[in-house]
């Protein structure tokens, strides 16, 4: 909750880590040991698959979905969000893959960005996220880097300030400025969890033994929109609990409306392009608040 991010060593098995790399492996066509991974081949890597038919990509992969279905993490998803049945395990996730950069420096980033996309950011959500290694890393692998408790700082910008640009450089820099910089550094099987509202970013690929960042980050969204924070509340999930740090709040505006246009027009270019009709239940996912 303070620093809007978690990390749990060992999570995963490392048996399931083998399995998923092995099919990162085949989905990029690229065999070779992971310390002769580079920008050039396979290159940075930031692949999709969704069940959520209301996303820009409609694509599955049967063995890097059992992320979902790895008991530890699982139960630590559905503890976050309060318990059983909170959740309801929507197997959305991306591969990110970022290979040794010969032309790079082993240097933290300074540029960083909340992952929301078209603004305004909301100032609640859906949920969180979570990366998964599946492959060791070390200093300077292309790292997960992020500006612990600037979710704070941010959420209480947009509270000031509802229809700010997260990423607008202005708000950003008043975020981040004095905040340290800490790197996600860690062997198969650790998990970081993060906020919405965390300021992160990746840096360079130039580690001493060239060893790439190969992740598959699992979103953990629930379909209802939380709309309201009662930061008095005692039974609050950690999950709510992070978004209760500015006090009690509800949004003056409907903070679902800009993903739910989004959705409505993917899907409906997905179906003029495919001449298909998708199914009801994605065309008013997440429609639904609370």
């Amino acid at each position: 909750m303070k620093y809007g991010v978690a990390v749990v060593r060992n999570l995963v098995d490392k048996a399931f880590c083998d399995e998923a790399l092995g099919e990162i492996r085949r989905v990029l066509d690229e065999h070779r040991p992971l310390n002769e991974w580079t920008t050039d081949k396979p290159g940075v890597q930031f692949h999709a698959f969704y069940e959520d038919m209301g996303r820009a990509n409609f694509e599955r992969n049967a063995v890097l979905e059992k992320i979902f279905d790895q008991p530890r993490l699982r139960a630590a998803f559905e503890k976050l969000h309060g318990g059983p049945g909170k959740w309801d395990g929507l197997r959305n996730f991306t591969i990110m893959v970022r290979p040794y950069d010969p032309n790079a420096r082993a240097a933290l980033g300074d540029i960083f960005h909340e992952d929301f996309g078209t603004p305004p950011p909301a100032t609640l959500y859906r949920g969180f996220n979570a990366m998964l290694l599946v492959a060791d890393t070390e200093p300077f692998s292309g790292n997960f880097m992020y500006k612990p408790g600037s979710h704070i700082i941010a959420q209480r910008k947009l509270i000031e300030t509802p229809e700010a640009d997260g990423n607008d450089p202005a708000f950003r820099d008043a975020v981040v400025e004095g905040l340290p910089t800490c790197e996600f550094v860690g062997q198969a099987g650790d998990v970081l969890f993060w906020h919405h509202l965390l300021y992160h970013s990746g840096n360079d690929s130039h580690s001493e033994h060239r060893l790439p960042r190969v992740a598959v980050v699992a979103e953990v969204y629930r379909e209802k929109w939380l709309t309201e924070i009662d930061a008095d509340r005692t039974d609050l999930s950690p999950w709510e609990r992070s978004l209760a740090q500015n006090g009690s709040h509800k949004p003056a505006r409907d903070e679902a409306r800009i993903e739910q246009r989004q959705r409505a027009r993917r899907i409906a270019n997905f179906e003029a392009e495919h001449g298909v009709t998708v199914d009801d239940k994605w065309k008013h996912y997440s429609d639904r608040v609370e």
